[in-house]
């Protein structure tokens, strides 16, 4: 086994072993342990696709041109230094190589976050990390290495990761059963449900105190990994970052509008613009069309006292 393979098994390995002890101190150690054993799945993976005699130059960072014997331009790997995350995702990319990023970047999220604040919710976040690099693991081994999971990290560690897999789906499930369960006022909430996440830790295992309230903007959701409770405007707006990712990344790369706006009534980044509905207060646009010439408004025209942007300057200029 390659030494890169060899240290990405027993980083995982030494991962699981964390998790299960029962001194809370080894959460941290875990979380890094296994996050550092997928990053260097990855790097294996790169080291394989490397031209023989290249200096194993995919998983570099930095790449030197170079003549070989017979004059041919060769790329060779320079100095000792890997490649980061970043550079992973960039050559990953041009190879062809699908990787759920999204769900890697939690899991370097959640490490991240652990390993700057040091709070005791680190013991029960790492089910929700060690739930999630199951899937990278499960399907990277497999699908790029060609090697089976239980082969390569053992019966029992494998195991374990199963285990802990189920019980976080189930205990997911349960709480988006809850979810569901709620009357959103628009499709878009609607979408948004499976989004929301406890806005003290971040954990996806949230169920609403009571999903038959009056009102959507009155809920609130107990988190089942910290006890926080957060209410419904307090976890809108990063649900919709998620919800709406692709239409934002789409508008801000092609220079359109995104379908989500700053609310003119409570100012979060929670307005729904198909919809004139703010997810976080209900609130929706007071001025539809300019009182001098008709004008359509938007989000951004609101603030002049149903005025467009054009008759707001003329008769700011008067003034």
């Amino acid at each position: 086994m390659n030494t890169i393979l060899a240290n990405a098994v027993q980083s995982i390995q030494i991962g699981v072993e964390d998790y299960q002890s029962s001194d809370p101190r080894r959460a941290l150690s875990a979380i890094r342990n296994i996050t550092a054993g997928i990053l260097l799945l990855f790097k294996e993976r790169l080291r394989e696709l490397s031209p023989p005699d290249s200096d194993e130059v995919l998983i570099k960072q930095r790449i030197q041109p170079e003549f070989d014997a017979n004059g041919v331009v060769v790329f060779r790997g320079e100095g000792k230094k890997t490649v980061d995350v970043q550079q992973i995702e960039e050559r990953f990319s041009s190879l062809g190589i699908e990787i759920d990023w999204r769900l890697f970047k939690k899991i370097v999220g959640i490490r991240n976050e652990i390993e700057h604040y040091c709070t005791t919710e680190s013991t029960d976040r790492i089910k929700e990390l060690v739930a999630d690099s199951f899937i990278i693991i499960r399907n990277f081994l497999s699908g790029q290495l060609g090697y089976e999971p239980i082969d390569l990290l053992g019966e029992q560690i494998w195991g374990v990761l199963l285990d802990v897999a189920e019980v976080y789906q189930r205990e997911l499930d349960d709480c988006r059963k809850a979810i569901s369960l709620i009357e959103w006022n628009s499709d878009a909430m609607s979408n948004m449900a499976i989004h929301l996440r406890c806005s003290q830790c971040d954990s996806a295992l949230i169920k609403p105190i009571d999903h038959d309230t009056e009102s959507n903007y009155s809920l609130e959701f107990s988190c089942s990994t910290c006890g926080f409770v957060s209410s419904i405007d307090e976890m809108t707006e990063a649900a919709l970052n998620e919800a709406f990712e692709y239409e934002i990344y789409y508008a801000v790369k092609n220079g359109g509008d995104s379908p989500i706006d700053t609310c003119p009534d409570c100012g979060r980044e929670t307005f729904i613009v198909a919809e004139d509905l703010c997810a976080a207060c209900g609130g929706s646009l007071s001025y539809y069309e300019c009182r001098v010439c008709c004008e359509a408004l938007g989000v951004d025209d609101q603030y002049f006292d149903g005025l467009c942007s054009y008759h707001h300057w003329q008769a700011m200029k008067d003034d």
